[in-house]
């Protein structure tokens, strides 16, 4: 059926089931049916119940403890209950204490008991705390059956899934020492890999010294572990190649929205206020769809559409299922990649139609801002130098200039236009444009932000904005409108669904619309988090090692850093030549340490090659889009990378490869203090080890894990920052680095140390929060008073700080004042590396390019690649959950989805099977599915799938026995090996970029498919 037919069917389906229900007035008259649920299997036991005497109590041999969800990235709370006969998880739920699980959070004040009892009876529907299908399948972390738990060593090629169990030591002393490891020839040891005396790319002292031949990956969203991680690699060691997901997920969006809110170089994303928005606009996805808490925010939806009637738009290739019938909501087809057309045509029109908070874009210093009762003030009247042979060309006109201030900018003031300076207090004109005489004289050509904007905007017309998104000029103009008619209680939002060659101007636009609007930090508009608690400072100095390595002024592989202060550059400049292009891209604006791109480079030997590669919780060969297949024969080959180690529960698609497999703990065997998407207030959701690790101990006795195989090379080769004394601590002492819980437990210290208003821990707490288990392994290395803060910490599964009030008059309460940038200065003194063209002030409108600015359909034609694709989060999978067997269960594949005239269109229909092929990528092949709910054009597949290299969708063989794949994990098709790569740039190995910025594309893709 036709998914649109469907989602309005189904409403009447749910409301004529009711009332057939309630409108029975006659005796039952049917099948008797059986009483005996013998054949359903026995129910695990429940965590609670009353006794003879109605009180509540504990079930005897039920352990109950809160808890953090790592099941994606987004993170939430948990209730654990685990058979403490057995030792194993028997059910997760939500927290009722966390925002990201509940509506309607307990207060911390809340006894742990009584949260438990809040559950039930009448109030149990108000104080429900849960957790989506993905937390739910976190029972299943601990004993899949395709985890690893002892130390492997490859038996064959390498990335052939021939493997050896060798004992953790014999693996810690190869590593080390090297040797003839394989039959292949020596490889060296990390031992002699450590060179911190030569540099690694002789005469090109940027990329620092011969230590950076060790690369490593991780996933820093897992901040308690993550920064120990990051501890050794860069301060320990001394590398700085340690790569991360961020470039291939999103942020470059995060990275142009920071431009529209900040004066710096930051990453922002917001969120909506669900507790009062009546509008809201969602490109590339939809509520619920790709990142924030799905139980958060579903109720948030709901709440906001039967409570205000929440008016959105969903402006996506693919249909969702939160836009559905009687929901006042509505679906704008785009083609894929096309967001910047169609969100230009929205700014035009509200710039040429002034629907706009005026009051707000006028408030041109804190001074203006705080008379006219706004929170932020914009430079939206600040005036730009646009003459090209004036010092200051492309950058704010400064008051001294004009002999009427300091440094500051200079702005007419509205109505009157007289030029001061714009921190007089004085309201600004908006669209400026003229020349200046300055106090010598001269004349200045300058114009405001805005109308810089403006000037943009209107270098399309509005019909070409129209014909390449595919979004009439009907409903741009009604979005435009909506946004003016709603104001401050609007939104717009997105995440990392736009990743076209311009999702760094698309993140850029998305700020810009809410200035717009007006609705930054506004009740019911655009919000943001008031952040996590770090626990590197503080009572333990975990941030900082005496005799550690400082990397901050290298370079890493990927080129993060500037063109213009590297040795390429400084040398062209010398011999007389131009100094653009450069050989190869750098990464400015986005230093976000690609793991892809690094391995790019190591693929291209330039600037050099990785000896040594340590994975940990990161899998960039599946999840990086365009990554290329030069890259993987790079890593697979032991000629080319002498020595990996993988560390992990799983194997998967990237560590595969490794020589050594390291085990590690699960998530619900560590401890953990991390942020959480989706909540706004201070908050810290935490999480200690639930039942004993799987994995194999060392011969001291210790369970192998990612931080004691670190501290163990860290002790043999003397590196600083581990060991006896090697943390010091804030009243002049020192502690002790050696094992897992002398590193969590100071982390979790200084995280509690930081919390204002933890609550009294009573013994009561203690039984019913499982904290006997929990401070077993870390009490004795903490002081009497920092014990009882980590176990006031652990006992709430966090710490979560609301303000009394919500809001203050028209804001977020404790929202800080913001300096809203319609024009950037900053990056329109940048350079593109290579064409050396300037950074754009205000977001720009251009056709999808490549490195070497050429456009993609120079290359990739429409007549040779008629389709657009693009990649989307499935509601219920991440990258790695898919070893959770519920998930396999619940979301068991994927489709290529398809309008139904385009499969017509390419003689395609329901159930065929078709290759995806894109011009260099490796094809894929999947099943289509073809209904109305997909732009035409479009070919829409959700990332997620096809995992038969990893996760136990692969056959293993080990110690000679074959472990035969789970076919259910391997199903549908992977996406990302098949978005192509980019044919200007130089070498064998080559990747997709965001034009500006250099994170992976993977979106308005120009593709055909292939009947197979």
């Amino acid at each position: 059926m036709d998914r649109r037919k469907f989602l309005t069917r189904a409403g009447l389906v749910s409301a004529a089931s009711v009332a057939t229900v309630a409108c029975g007035d006659k005796p039952y008259v049917g099948p008797v049916h059986s009483k005996d649920v013998s054949k359903f299997g026995h129910p695990i036991a429940v965590e609670y119940q009353k006794d003879a005497a109605g009180n509540w109590e504990k079930t005897p041999g039920v352990r109950t403890a809160y808890s953090r969800c790592f099941t994606c990235n987004n993170v939430c709370g948990l209730r654990v209950r685990v058979d403490e006969k057995t030792d194993k998880v028997m059910k997760v739920v939500g927290n009722p204490y966390c925002e990201n699980n509940s509506g309607s959070p307990l207060p911390l004040s809340t006894s742990v008991k009584d949260s438990y009892i809040a559950l039930t009876g009448d109030a149990g529907l108000e104080n429900r705390a849960t957790t989506c299908a993905k937390g739910s399948s976190a029972v299943d972390s601990v004993d899949d059956e395709r985890r690893i738990t002892q130390v492997l060593k490859r038996a064959g090629k390498r990335g052939e899934g021939k493997w050896e169990t060798i004992s953790y030591e014999q693996a810690l002393k190869e590593i080390l020492e090297g040797g003839d490891l394989f039959g292949e020839g020596h490889v060296d040891g990390l031992k002699a890999l450590r060179n911190l005396d030569e540099l690694i790319k002789p005469g090109h002292p940027e990329f620092g010294s011969k230590a950076n031949q060790l690369f490593a990956t991780f996933n820093a969203e897992d901040t308690l572990r993550g920064s120990f991680y990051a501890r050794f690699m860069q301060q320990s060691w001394g590398t700085v190649n340690l790569g991360t997901k961020h470039a291939y997920c999103g942020a470059a969006q995060a990275t142009g929205y920071a431009l529209g809110v900040a004066e710096g170089f930051e990453e922002w994303l917001n969120d909506v206020d669900w507790e009062a928005v009546e509008y809201g606009l969602f490109l590339g996805t939809s509520p619920g769809s790709s990142g924030v808490s799905l139980n958060r925010l579903g109720r948030g939806l709901a709440d906001s559409r039967v409570g205000r009637k929440f008016k959105y738009v969903c402006v996506d290739p693919l249909l969702r299922t939160t836009v559905a019938a009687d929901t006042n909501a509505k679906w704008l087809p785009i083609k894929p990649g096309k967001d910047g057309a169609f969100a230009f045509g929205v700014i035009r029109t509200m710039l040429e139609e002034q629907w706009f908070n005026k009051v707000s874009l006028q408030c041109a210093s804190p001074k203006a801002a705080e008379a006219a009762g706004e929170l932020h003030h914009t430079n939206a009247g600040h005036l730009v130098v646009m003459d090209p042979k004036h010092p200051r060309y492309r950058q704010f006109a400064q008051a001294s200039e004009f002999g009427l201030g300091g440094d500051e900018a200079l702005i007419l003031t509205a109505g009157t236009k007289k030029l001061v300076s714009a921190e007089s207090g004085a309201n600004a004109e908006l669209f400026v444009s003229r020349t200046l005489k300055n106090k010598q004289g001269h004349k200045v050509n300058v114009a405001s932000s805005l109308h810089l904007l403006r000037k943009e905007a209107q270098r399309t017309s509005m019909k070409h904005y129209a014909e390449q998104s595919g979004v009439s000029i009907e409903d741009m103009r009604q979005v435009a409108k909506d946004l003016a008619h709603y104001g401050r209680k609007s939104c717009v939002a997105g995440n990392g669904g736009t990743s076209a060659s311009d999702g760094f101007v698309i993140g850029w636009i998305w700020a810009l619309l809410n200035t717009l609007a007006g609705s930054h930090d506004a009740k019911g508009g655009a919000i943001y988090m008031n952040g996590g608690i770090g626990g590197l400072e503080g009572l333990y100095d975990l941030a900082n090692i005496d005799g550690g390595v400082d990397v901050s002024a290298q370079v890493n592989a990927c080129r993060d850093g500037s063109y213009e202060s590297s040795t390429e550059y400084q040398q062209k400049l010398a011999q007389g030549k131009n100094p653009y292009p450069a050989d190869n891209p750098w990464h400015e604006v986005l230093p976000a340490m690609n793991a892809a791109e690094q391995w790019t480079s190591h693929a291209n030997a330039d600037p050099y090659t990785a000896k040594a590669f340590i994975a940990w919780r990161n899998n960039f060969l599946y999840s990086a889009g365009s990554i290329s297949q030069e890259v993987l024969a790079s890593i697979a080959d032991p000629k080319r990378l002498p020595l990996m180690i993988g560390i992990d529960c799983h194997m998967n698609e990237t560590n595969r490869y490794a020589d050594y497999f390291i085990p590690d703990r699960s998530m619900l065997e560590e401890y953990a203090a991390d942020r959480m998407w989706g909540s706004i207030n201070l908050a810290v959701v935490t999480a200690s080890p639930m039942v004993t690790p799987r994995t194999a101990l060392t011969k001291r006795g210790e369970h192998i894990c990612m931080e004691q195989f670190l501290i163990d090379i860290a002790l043999k080769m003397k590196l600083p920052g581990f060991g006896k004394d090697a943390l010091k601590t804030k009243n002049g002492g020192t502690a002790d680095l050696l094992c897992f819980e002398d590193w969590h437990a100071r982390y979790l210290a200084n995280v509690a140390e930081q919390c204002g208003q933890l609550p009294t821990v009573t013994a009561e707490d203690r039984e019913w929060a499982g904290l006997d288990y929990a401070m077993a392994p870390i009490k004795t290395r903490l002081t009497a008073d920092e014990a009882a803060k980590v176990e006031a910490l652990l006992s709430r599964g966090g710490y979560y700080e609301a303000p009394e009030t919500r809001y203050t008059g028209e804001f977020m309460t404790g929202a800080a004042p913001k300096a809203l940038q319609i024009y950037h200065q900053d990056v329109a003194q940048m350079r593109h590396p290579f064409s050396g063209e300037f950074y754009p002030g205000t977001p720009t409108y251009h056709e999808h390019r490549f490195w070497n600015g050429d456009t993609w359909e120079k290359h990739w034609p429409a007549a040779q690649y008629p389709l657009l694709f693009s990649s989307y989060k499935a509601t219920v999978r991440s990258n790695f959950n898919v070893a959770f067997t519920r998930i396999a269960e619940i979301s068991p594949t994927n489709y290529v989805y398809l309008n139904t005239e385009t499969a017509n269109e390419q003689g395609l229909k329901d159930g065929d099977e078709v290759k995806i092929v894109s011009a260099n990528g490796k094809p894929t092949q999947g099943v289509v599915q073809a209904d109305s709910g997909v732009a035409k054009g479009a070919v829409c597949v959700s990332h997620g799938f096809g995992h038969n290299q990893g996760f136990g969708g692969d056959t293993r063989i080990i110690d000679g026995k074959t472990v035969a794949a789970i076919a259910a994990r391997g199903t549908g098709t992977a996406v990302n090996q098949m978005v192509p790569d980019d044919p200007t740039r130089k070498g064998q190995a080559s990747m997709l970029n965001d034009y500006w910025t250099g994170a992976n594309c993977r979106h308005g893709i120009p593709v055909k498919l292939v009947k197979v």
